[in-house]
């Protein structure tokens, strides 16, 4: 097994532990996707959950209804794409016909997967024998709370999407994997679980990388080939589609740090821009700052006025704009001592090669004691 790490918490902050609720955007952006038809115009009608794009093996959805406007270009994960601009009347009007169909049976529940966009799982379930699932209710990035606040405030329901699972599929095994250090959530579980039996609670070391499946699945002692890991987040989307034929139109996301008055977990629309979220739900206390867009570890600064929030986003952490200046490499190995993986950041950098091997986990400059930002290298960015 690979061994593992706590990460210090450089930064104090105050986490308001109530759920946020922000789904009255006045404008979402719904970027466009390549090789994709787009089948709405300019002031036309959009209804939620209507189809507004689509290509011979996906569609894209509105999570609103509004008027179709113009096409902007907005930041979707560090990358400026043309989106959608789609106003918001507010009346959150529908043409979907909720079906009554019963999912009772593994093949009924696959085909309700397929139909609502599930892909990955369903195919996973339909094509291998599972004997162990997982319930993730873990977060790697220190300053981020999504996945925990789920599992807390609709365990109920994550619960019952995995029994279904578990019962549809002959699954022996299924497991609740939180930290121990998550008391919250080791409570509410712990209260709710006597209704399940074939459920069990697992409490693992509060060490980074743990909500990697890869990662998980090995610290849990499961085999890869047999066993399925879900997050809280994709069995409460899951439930959503299963009992009340719900597409995807909303995510969680969390803004955190030390120069907010409060950190919160909030529920959004897809396509909300970030500033519309801020300006609405926290104060800043700083007047210097900057943001950095799913996690210290992993992400990226961002400009808050034109990143919208897309399904794949985690949040922003909002820290003291400071410099903090490289020195040179004295070639102490930490990096690579570090790295879970065992990628040579120091050879990267010096010979500009990339390694298909990196996870990406942001280790290697955690580690790094001259400040040096070993992931441009190792993802080839580099280049001034």
């Amino acid at each position: 097994m690979r061994e593992l790490i706590k990460l210090n918490k450089n930064y104090k902050y105050n986490l308001n532990h109530e759920l946020v609720i922000h789904l009255d955007p006045d404008y979402v952006y719904i970027p466009i996707k390549k090789n994709y038809n787009l089948l709405v115009k300019s002031k036309d009608l959009v209804l939620k959950e209507q189809i507004i794009m689509e290509n011979n093996l996906n569609k894209i959805i509105s999570p609103i209804s509004g008027i179709a406007k113009e096409i902007k270009m907005r930041n979707i994960s560090g990358a400026e794409v043309p989106c959608l601009v789609i106003e918001n009347d507010f009346k959150e009007k529908t043409k979907i016909v909720r079906k009554k169909a019963k999912v009772d049976c593994a093949e009924a529940l696959i085909s309700k997967l397929y139909e609502y966009y599930f892909k990955y799982i369903a195919s996973v379930l339909e094509t291998h024998k599972i004997n162990n699932l997982v319930i993730n209710g873990i977060e790697d990035e220190p300053y981020i709370f999504n996945n925990p606040f789920i599992l807390n405030n609709y365990c109920k329901e994550i619960l019952e999407m995995a029994d279904m699972i578990a019962d549809y599929f002959n699954i022996h095994k299924t497991i609740v994997a939180i930290k121990a250090s998550d008391t919250s959530n080791v409570n509410k579980c712990l209260s709710i679980i006597g209704t399940y039996p074939n459920i069990k609670l697992s409490l693992v070391d509060d060490k980074y990388l743990l909500g990697n499946s890869y990662f998980l699945r090995e610290n849990l002692g499961l085999e890869e080939l047999d066993t399925l890991v879900l997050s809280a987040k994709e069995l409460l989307d899951m439930y959503n589609a299963i009992k009340y034929d719900r597409y995807i139109t909303e995510t969680f996301i969390t803004i955190s740090g030390p120069c907010l008055e409060e950190s919160k977990v909030i529920k959004v629309k897809i396509g909300t821009l970030f500033k519309d979220i801020i300006d609405e739900n926290v104060k800043i206390t700083s007047p210097n700052v900057k943001y950095i867009l799913n996690g210290l570890m992993t992400g990226s600064e961002c400009d808050i006025s034109d990143t919208i929030v897309s399904s794949s986003v985690k949040g922003l952490i909002v820290i003291p704009d400071e410099k903090c200046s490289e020195e040179d490499c004295n070639n102490c190995g930490l990096c690579y001592k570090i790295c879970p993986v065992k990628v040579n950041p120091k050879k990267v950098m010096d010979t500009g090669k990339v390694s298909s091997n990196c996870l990406d986990c942001g280790l290697c400059t955690y580690m790094c004691p001259n400040h040096i930002n070993l992931r441009k290298y190792l993802r080839g960015e580099n280049e001034e």
